[in-house]
Order: structure tokens, then C-alpha cells, then sequence
């Protein structure tokens, strides 16, 4: 993995999971449509996500929905030291917690979903290998669910991994039509537990 050589004493630091949940708390409960929980991702969900072959292999991965960076961090820990992380997040409250993620892999963008091809496009990037989601499709209005995901299917490389960490089962409604059945883990160790969700384009 690449080691940043900047300076760390001018790079904001990473807050602990006590902050990040108290963060994710408060914007849940400003803005309980936008952002999925009201805690951080668990170890046990971090892990489900990041720790496969396709995250290892993958040149460039986007996350969709990065909250304050715990899965992230997961991600590029991974992630091979050549490859690329492009975190789209459109909470703002959450992107000094992404910004202070000091990993020169890593592009933070403020931003929404159902621009994906410009925010790639913005950042110079090609064609994602994976996209792992953590928007809560059964929160967001039923049209834009559907345009996020018809993004993804689009964006993503033929062979590429689509990954959504979810409290329900709604994304199904809206990937299954372009993507076919989806594999489902269930992680219990969560607050609330999730299901994630992964198809093969």
C-alpha cells in the first residue's frame, strides 16, 4: 500500500467511531432521507465489503454514500497501491471526516449519485471496476433510486461489481431489472443489521 509523505501535522485527523457516531446521529436526524443510519458501519459490514477479490483486483473503485469514511478506510486497505478510490458524498457535513483520510489513491467528491459520469469525468477516471453503495434506496424518492442506479449500470465495466449495504431490501427494485438476482449476506452485527447485496454486470 502507498505511504502519503505529507506532513501529518497539517492533515485533519481522522475522527474515532465515538465521533463518527455521534456525527452520523446528528445528521440522521437533520436529514433521516439522505443519510442510511444512525450509526457508523460495524467492523462486520466493513469487512463483508472490502475484504474480496474483486476490491483487491479492481484499478478503480467509487463509493457511493461514504458517510465519514469507515468503510473507506476499510476499502483502501485493501485496494492495490496503483488503484483509485473516487468517494461521492453528498452530505457535507461528512467530507471533512473523507478529506482528512490522508491516502494519495483517494478522490473525495461532494456531490450526487445520479452524476456519476461527471464526477468521473471531473476527476479524470475511466470506467469503475466496482461501485459499492451505501445510499439508502428505500429512503431516497423512488426516481431518483431508479436514475442512480441506471448510473451504475451504465458507468460500471462489463464484468464490474455493483456492492449496496442496505437496512432493506428496496434496491432490489431498482438494480434487478438491469443486473439480474443479486447474491445477499446478512451482517448482524450492526446497528441496525444490514444486508448487502452484490451483482456482476
Amino acid at each position: 500500500m502507498a505511504v502519503s509523505t505529507q506532513n501529518t501535522a497539517a492533515v485533519p485527523r481522522v475522527p474515532n467511531f465515538l465521533s463518527r457516531a455521534r456525527s452520523v446521529l446528528s445528521a440522521w436526524i437533520s436529514q433521516p432521507q439522505q443519510v442510511a443510519t444512525v450509526a457508523p458501519s460495524s467492523s462486520a459490514v466493513t469487512k463483508c465489503i472490502a475484504h474480496r477479490t474483486c476490491i483487491r483486483e479492481a484499478s478503480l473503485v467509487v463509493e457511493l454514500g461514504p458517510g465519514m469514511g469507515g468503510t473507506t478506510q476499510s476499502l483502501l486497505q485493501q485496494m492495490r497501491s496503483d488503484s483509485r478510490l473516487l468517494a461521492i458524498e453528498k452530505t457535507d457535513s461528512f467530507i471533512p471526516s473523507l478529506q482528512a483520510i490522508d491516502d494519495p489513491r483517494l478522490r473525495v467528491q461532494c456531490g450526487d449519485a445520479v452524476d456519476l459520469s461527471e464526477h468521473l469525468a471531473t476527476h479524470g477516471l475511466g470506467t469503475p471496476d466496482v461501485v459499492v453503495s451505501g445510499i439508502p434506496f428505500s429512503s431516497v424518492p423512488p426516481a431518483v433510486a431508479q436514475q442512480i442506479a441506471t448510473s451504475i449500470h451504465e458507468n460500471l465495466r462489463s464484468g464490474g461489481v455493483f456492492i449496496a449495504y442496505q437496512m432493506r431490501s428496496t434496491v432490489r427494485n431498482f438494480a434487478e431489472p438491469a443486473f439480474g438476482s443479486a447474491d445477499v449476506d446478512r451482517v448482524w452485527w450492526n446497528l441496525p443489521p444490514l444486508k448487502v447485496f452484490t451483482w456482476t454486470r
